[in-house]
Formats: C-alpha cells, structure tokens, sequence
C-alpha cells in the first residue's frame, strides 16, 4: 500500500502561544507543513520556521475563505488537513489518519468528519460537536463565506464524508473565556457577519452566527431578538436537519432565555415545543428546561426533562446533536441526582451516583449526593451509625484505597460537606494522631 501524504495547512496571527503544539500533534505523519500568515506581530512566523513549516504572507482582507483557500492552494498532496491554530489530535490518533485515509482510496468520500471536542480555560469539555477539518485536496474544493465559512464545492454543492466519531477527537481551545474574549476585541468578527448580511439578508444560518457574537459580547436581549428572528424565518424543510442553521437556532435560543432571571415559564415552553417538534432527535432541549426547572427550586418539574433528555441523546447518539449533554455529561447526571435527592427518591440517588462513581471515583459533587441520599435514608430507619458502617465499607471496596492518604483525605472532605457526622468519625479513626492535626491546622 502506498503510504498516504497530508498536506496540513493553517491560517495564523499572532498564534505564538498555540503554534508549536498545532505543528507539533501531526509531524510525524505530515508530509509537509503550510503557514499562511495574516499579520502577526509576535513570534509565530519564527516558531513556525524553526519547527519547518512553509511560511507564506496573505494580505488580510476580511474573509477567511480567502485565506484558507489561498493555504490550500499551495498544498502538493492528495490529503488536506487544515486545522486552526487552536486546534489539534492527540499524537495517538494522529497516527490512525494515514490508515483511515487509505482505506478512503477507491470511495466516493470528499472528507472525514470527527468529533470536534470544545475543552474550557481548565481543560474540561464544554460541548461536544462534529466538524469535517480533512479532506482531498482537489481543485474544486474550497471554502465559502467571509466568516462561518465551510466546505463546498464550487458549485456550492456540499460534500460528502465519511463520520468517523468513535475513533477520531478533535480538541478545540478556543471556547475558553479569555480565547474568547482576544477573539471579540474590536469587533472583528461582528464587522464580518453584518458584511456577509448586507450581501446575503436572507442567510438564517448568518443570522444564528450574529446571535451568537451577541451571546459573546454579554448582549443578551439582542441576542434572543435574533434567535427568535432566525425561528421566524427559517423554511419548513430544515426541520429535523440537526447542524447550526437549523437544530441549533431553538437551543442557542433556550440556553440564553434559561440563562435571564425573568424568564417566563409560559415562554419556555413555547419555544421547547416548537424546538421538540421539529427536532425530536436533540437531547439538549429537554436538557436546558430541566435546568430552568432546577434553577428555580422546582425539582418535581426538572426530573423528567432531563431524563427524557439523556434518553433522547441515548437513543440517537451525539452526532451533530446533544452536544451540550454530551459534553457536560457528569453535569447532568449530577443534575438528575439533585433532582431525585430532592425529590425524596434517595435509592435512585444512590443508583446514580453509584454508577457515575464507578466511572469517576474523584467527582466530589456526586460523592457528596451519595452521602446525603445514603445518609437520608438510614436516618429513616434510624440505623445511622450502621448506615455509616456500610457506606465505609462500601467506599473502601468499590472505589477508595483507605491505605492511601489521598483517597482518606478526598472521602473525609466529602462527609465533611455531607455534614455526615457518623461516617465521619469513622473515618477519622483511620488517620494517625500527627495527621488528624495536620488536618485540623488545614
């Protein structure tokens, strides 16, 4: 088999933070490396050379497709990857690509869609969504629109690939706050969307785009004024088509009317049953007004929406939809916990939390629900003392090492905050004098 060639290609200014790890992910199976400049005025164009990249200059012009399209251009191999700074795979799946591009060879596949994994200021995943960011390198392939901008062929007839979500993780930077914020300064992006506006009035999916740069710049009343322009005017046929001009719009729409303290249940509701009609298979409808519910104390009301939500999102997976669920994941079943706790549902409480627990011994939150939900129920039976017996049995022999000071440490905070008195004599028994005074001090 002839080995595979990537031509990986990306846009950059002032990247100098993000660089090296961009050119670093894919080295070893790239066959060349392309960094169109845009005007940096940091390191960014000496890091690229010194890591061997192909430098060019672009003039900017206000459109990224031109740009991107202007990279591509000086691309030599049968496969692109054109990927932003702040983007990058892992070096293990990096080096799935060259198989899974093989095995593309005699197929009639443009490009290959992954998962597209947005991670915040710490680290953890915000949402999870799809994006198709390699693709052949043929001369008809290009990119459309001055911002937003996707693949299309000339023609603008769309493409085809193949989903390769369960192999294949895409990590995006570039949602954090302070990404968030470098991108806003001075209304670069806002400047574009109403330019590609006054040319294309009548694009909805445009629209969604400036709601969004409202959302971002903390515009919120402006923001849901767009939304709910966009629900107005948005056709019959793009109704259960789960992308951005389309599932995303009611969501988008949700999220910042959950969000407002004076939101009214009435209007939330209006919008999820237009949202749940035209789009059954989305998860996170039912998600945001389980989370409306919970924010104002409602408990009774929460539960459902969000069950129904995860068992939407179970039922039809997370390909370019639920990607808030399948992002805040731990999130939600912690919601539902909370939910069942305050509910009186204390076994279905333990039940949850025993399940997350066994995927994730180190959620505080969920420990903590375990402990209340336990604790609650032997307080029923008034076995408090052998309840807290058990639970520390259990602990110990599901998910803690005892021996260890770290896993006695992290258990103890829990019970602490559980305000689990019982249970937390018990596990101070298991600390040495010296310790529980270092503790005590802390």
């Amino acid at each position: 088999m002839n080995q595979v060639k990537i031509s990986q290609c990306m846009i950059v200014k002032d990247e100098e933070e993000n660089i090296q790890r961009a050119l670093s992910w894919g080295k070893c199976i790239m066959s060349e490396q392309i960094v169109v400049d845009t005007g940096s005025t940091d390191r960014t164009v000496e890091i690229a050379r010194q890591l061997g990249a192909k430098v060019y200059h672009f003039s900017w012009v206000d459109d990224f497709s031109a740009a991107k399209n202007f990279a591509i251009s000086k691309a030599r191999y049968e496969w692109i990857a054109l990927l932003d700074a702040d983007e990058y795979f892992s070096e293990e799946d990096a080096k799935k690509l060259p198989l899974l591009l093989a095995n593309l060879k005699n197929t009639p596949y443009d490009g290959l869609a992954t998962n597209w994994i947005h991670l915040d200021d710490n680290g953890s995943i915000g949402m999870i969504d799809t994006q198709v960011r390699i693709f052949r390198n043929c001369p008809g392939l290009r990119y459309h629109r001055k911002i937003h901008e996707y693949l299309a062929w000339e023609d603008d007839k769309g493409i085809s690939y193949r989903q390769d979500t369960e192999g294949l993780s895409l990590f995006h930077t570039g949602y954090g706050e302070a990404a968030k914020k470098k991108k806003q300064r001075g209304g670069r992006n806002l400047k574009l969307i109403l330019a590609e506006l006054k040319d294309h009035p009548d694009d909805f999916e445009m629209l969604t785009y400036l709601g969004n740069e409202y959302v971002g710049l903390e515009e919120y009343a402006l923001a849901e004024e767009t939304y709910r322009e966009v629900l107005s005017r948005m056709p019959k046929w793009t109704h259960g088509v789960y992308h951005v001009a389309a599932s995303e719009v009611p969501l988008r729409l949700l999220s910042v009317m959950v969000d407002q303290p004076n939101t009214k249940e009435s209007d939330l509701l209006e919008i999820y049953e237009k949202a749940v009609t035209g789009w059954p298979e989305e998860g996170d409808y039912d998600y945001f007004v389980g989370l409306y519910y919970s924010r104002h104390g409602n408990y009774s009301k929460a539960e459902p929406y969000i069950r129904r939500g995860l068992e939407i999102m179970e039922k039809y997976g997370n390909y370019q939809k639920s990607m808030i669920l399948s992002g805040k994941i731990t999130q939600a079943y912690e919601l539902l916990s909370v939910c069942c706790l305050n509910n009186g549902n204390l076994r279905e409480t333990v039940r949850l939390t025993t399940v997350m627990l066994n995927q994730n011994p180190y959620l505080m939150g969920t420990l903590i629900l375990f402990m209340i939900a336990f604790r609650s129920e032997m307080e029923t039976t008034g076995e408090e003392k052998w309840g807290a017996l058990q639970v520390a049995s259990l602990l110990e022999k599901s998910f803690y090492d005892f021996t260890s000071l770290k896993d006695r440490m992290f258990v103890l905070r829990a019970a602490e905050s559980a305000e689990y008195q019982e249970l937390i004599q018990i596990l101070r028994g298991l600390f040495s004098e010296e310790e529980l005074k270092a503790l005590d001090r802390a």
